[in-house]
């Protein structure tokens, strides 16, 4: 699993919530005095765009940092509770950690810490079952599962440190891969870049 944090100032905890984020943005559109089509000429998209933001289709931390920076605002203005030019930061201190499932905010640092050990055991938690799944399909073969197990062996080796991952694929997965597998790059190329999929060749040379 990948997650990127981000620390910002001035973001209440309770704010948080895509529905206050969405409020947000057209309140801070209000008080500007400027419409979607505005807010989309000066973000170099169609207002089509600006919709799906504020419907949450397209509601993404990217998303929101090019929506602030069209806005002349500061991103954690963005989730005050209430946007003015002055607003002052309600905390010296919050994180905002995106994953695939979402948003996560701590407001302390025993807070941040609670949500890394939440993200790192499901990331373990997912890592354990891709491994076991692999195993199995390796162990009973059906001759069509090419692409499938290249595309776990991929992912477990962007997911696991690099030594960990090495040393599982020689200890583990070598002797179980049949001598004439080839890994199919052309259907790894679809998610994964070019330096992923060199990287995931040399750790098994």
């Amino acid at each position: 699993m990948i997650w990127n944090c981000y620390l910002c100032n001035g973001i209440t905890k309770q704010a948080m919530s895509r529905k206050n984020i969405k409020l947000r943005i057209r309140e801070i559109l209000a008080q500007k005095g400027m419409t979607n089509k505005a807010l989309a000429d000066k973000m170099g998209v169609l207002p089509q765009h600006i919709s799906n933001i504020l419907s949450g289709r397209s509601l993404s931390v990217n998303a929101l940092v090019k929506v602030a920076d069209a806005l002349g605002v500061q991103f954690g203005d963005l989730f005050v509770s209430s946007f003015t030019p002055n607003t002052p930061f309600e905390n010296e201190f919050v994180a905002m950690v995106k994953c695939r499932r979402g948003i996560f905010t701590a407001s302390s640092l025993n807070d941040l810490q609670d949500v890394v050990n939440t993200l790192s055991n499901r990331a373990n938690n997912a890592t354990e079952l891709m491994k076991r799944t692999l195993e199995r399909m390796l162990r009973f073969p059906s001759g069509k599962d090419n692409a499938i197990i290249s595309e776990l062996m991929a992912n477990l080796s962007i997911c696991m440190n690099p030594n960990e991952w090495i040393e599982y694929y020689k200890t583990e997965l070598a002797d179980l891969l049949p001598a004439n597998f080839q890994v199919d790059y052309r259907y790894l190329s679809t998610f994964m870049t070019q330096d992923d999929m060199l990287a995931l060749e040399r750790s098994m040379a």
